[in-house]
């Protein structure tokens, strides 16, 4: 049903990948070591980090490509530990904050400006061990859709795997916030239509996946304490803009002041180093876990070529 009304809202429109500006959305230092952190408590990147150990590539020698790369911060984790990282969008602002974003840390990365809805050009066809995309297939509907996950799967080379993090479905929490933000109208992306896990699977099949699975970003009860955040800070934004912006720069100075209160700034290289080594080395791994795979917020596609 959602889906289906998604469809025929969208189907005369078309995905502008340019729309987001993110000349007026600067990040600084403390607020990306916040992200690292958060981006190597989830589960996704506790198993990818398991499965570059299982397919034997030590990090220095692994090579990894961003779709749609945002800020890059799950390929910057993975730099942190040796990786070489591509970053691949659309759109030359997001590359270039991308690039100042990995300068804060040293980390090197190749910038190509591209799009996930064309053929990769040849040099990038089949070079990579691991491409990743984290809320990118989602803005796009119809056969776009295919193309993009597609465009993951040109890129890996023989025995390499994409890593697709969508949002899901069936997710109560995420269906809450899109819900509230709808009706309060905050809701300001023009085209975002999650996936469910059989769609997930249609299509690995359809781009011809060697093998596949899914599994859920994080435990439900992670997922709400989560988006109980999101739903305060769904709230804040219906207030005014002056207030909510107020309230956002108390939060930045908040964080800003525990780090500097702190009197040592962290190395995040070596917090992922032993972040990756504490995930490999973990003795008892959590089997899969139906409900947390069929209804977490967002939900990984494991895909290999």
């Amino acid at each position: 049903m959602f889906q289906k009304t998604g469809r025929n809202m969208y189907q005369e429109k078309q995905l502008d990948e340019t729309a987001w500006d993110p000349q007026n959305s600067d990040i600084t230092k403390s607020v990306m070591d916040e992200r690292i952190k958060m981006c190597t408590s989830y589960l996704g990147w506790q198993h990818t980090v398991r499965l570059i150990k299982k397919m034997g590539i030590p990090f220095n020698k692994l090579k990894i490509a961003e779709v749609g790369c945002g800020t890059g911060t799950f390929s910057l984790t993975l730099g942190l530990l040796g990786a070489s990282v591509t970053l691949i969008d659309f759109n030359q602002k997001v590359l270039e904050r991308a690039k100042k974003i990995y300068s804060f840390y040293d980390c090197k990365t190749e910038l190509i400006k591209a799009s996930c809805l064309d053929t990769p050009p040849g040099e990038l066809a089949g070079a990579f061990d691991l491409v990743v995309s984290g809320g990118l297939a989602e803005h796009f509907i119809g056969k776009d859709r295919v193309k993009c996950i597609e465009y993951h799967k040109h890129l890996l080379k023989d025995g390499g795997v994409a890593v697709i993090g969508v949002p899901n479905r069936f997710s109560p929490f995420y269906q809450w916030i899109r819900f509230f933000r709808k009706v309060t109208g905050t809701w300001e992306i023009d085209i975002e239509i999650p996936f469910s896990y059989i769609e997930l699977r249609r299509l690995a099949k359809e781009i011809g996946s060697k093998n596949f699975y899914i599994i859920g970003n994080a435990p439900l009860r992670r997922d709400s304490a989560d988006y109980f955040r999101g739903f305060i800070s769904a709230v804040i934004d219906i207030f005014p803009d002056v207030f909510g912006r107020t309230i956002r720069k108390w939060k930045s100075d908040r964080i800003a002041y525990k780090k500097l209160s702190s009197c040592v700034q962290e190395d995040m290289e070596k917090y992922c180093i032993d972040k990756a080594e504490e995930v490999n080395n973990k003795i008892n791994v959590k089997p899969p876990c139906l409900l947390t795979d069929r209804f977490s917020s967002g939900v990984i596609l494991f895909s290999f070529k």
